[in-house]
């Protein structure tokens, strides 16, 4: 019988989710400040105007890929328990 102890792929599981979750959240907070820019606050235009907002496939990206790398690390780590 293994005993259960922290393993180095074990580290290497909780560090990546970890650090995937970190990009997922960074990516969610700079969608919901696009979200917020283009519905609260729209800017004041006589006729309409489509804007271009730069940092939006960055965060779609980040979101898409944090939340991929997350969940399958972390499956991994369910499976492992």
């Amino acid at each position: 019988m293994v005993p259960e102890g922290l393993t180095a792929w074990k580290v290497y599981l909780y560090a990546v989710s970890f650090i995937a979750l970190i990009v997922l959240i960074a990516g969610s907070v700079n969608l919901i400040a696009v979200a917020i820019e283009v519905f609260v606050y729209p800017a004041p235009q006589p006729y309409p105007v489509p804007q271009y907002y730069p940092e939006l496939p960055g965060s779609v990206a980040q979101v898409v890929v944090g939340l991929i790398v997350w969940g399958y690390h972390w499956m991994l780590l369910k499976k492992e328990h």
